[in-house]
C-alpha cells in the first residue's frame, strides 16, 4: 500500500463517522455482551425502534455490526470484538483528558 492511499483513508473516515454518535456508541457497549434484537436494544437504551433501526443500518453499512435473521427476528452483533476494544481505547483517552482538565480546573480554583 502506498504511504497515503486516499481510498483507504476515505474508508477509514466512513468507519469513524459510523462510530461518531452517542446512541451508536451505547449500542456497541450493549452488543459487546452478545447479539441483540432491535427491540432489545431499543428497550435497554430507551430509543425508539425506528431510530434504533436507523442507527443499526449505519453501523451495518460501516462494517461495525452484522445481522442474522432467525424466524421473524433479526439479531445484531459486532463484526469483531476489536470494535469494542477500539471504543475502550477512545474511552481511556477521554478519561485521561478529563483528568488533566480536572487538574487544571483545581489549580485555577486554588490560585
Amino acid at each position: 500500500m502506498p504511504k497515503y492511499d486516499r481510498e483507504f483513508y476515505i474508508i477509514k473516515a466512513e468507519l469513524c463517522k459510523a462510530l461518531a454518535d452517542p446512541s451508536r456508541q451505547m449500542m456497541i457497549v450493549e452488543l459487546r455482551s452478545g447479539e441483540k434484537t432491535v427491540g432489545e436494544l431499543s428497550e435497554t437504551l430507551e430509543i425508539s425502534q425506528p431510530a434504533t433501526s436507523r442507527h443499526l443500518a449505519i453501523l451495518r453499512d460501516g462494517g461495525v455490526v452484522k445481522a442474522r435473521r432467525e424466524n421473524t427476528n433479526i439479531y445484531y452483533s459486532l463484526v469483531t470484538p476489536k470494535i469494542a476494544e477500539a471504543c475502550d481505547m477512545v474511552q481511556a483517552i477521554l478519561f485521561s483528558q478529563m483528568e488533566k482538565n480536572r487538574d487544571l480546573a483545581n489549580r485555577i480554583i486554588t490560585t
